[in-house]
């Protein structure tokens, strides 16, 4: 009896853990999604396996686009504005095709499309 009480709690605590983290911030406004998208791609700008690839590829230099983010928050249109002298085209369109990979960690309103710009800084 005492062995099926702790599955039962233990299984709960699991289940509210995960609802927990399943949740993720709702974007309403144009302000707050720049923030968080902005927020979003610096910090996947850190990450190693990031970075590596851009190594691999070897990009570097900075580039700036027009990014539009839709419906689960996937990026669906980036637009080149500007790249840096040290950066090529080759660059530039391997970065877009990766970064279009990218699925942003917050809520968009169904039907709404978002539009920032963002500068990518790769050593």
């Amino acid at each position: 009896m005492k062995t099926s009480k702790y599955i039962l709690l233990l299984f709960s605590l699991v289940i509210m853990v995960l609802s927990a983290k399943a949740q993720r911030p709702y974007v309403e406004t144009n302000e707050e999604f720049i923030e968080l998208a902005t927020k979003d791609l610096d910090a996947h700008m850190k990450d190693e396996k990031f970075l590596k690839k851009m190594e691999k590829e070897d990009i570097h230099g900075s580039y700036k686009f027009q990014i539009t983010v839709g419906d689960k928050g996937k990026i669906t249109h980036m637009r080149s504005l500007e790249r840096s002298e040290d950066a090529s085209i080759n660059g530039q369109n391997t970065l877009n095709d990766l970064v279009k990979k990218y699925k942003f960690d917050f809520k968009i309103p169904k039907g709404n499309y978002y539009n920032f710009e963002y500068t990518f800084i790769i050593p």
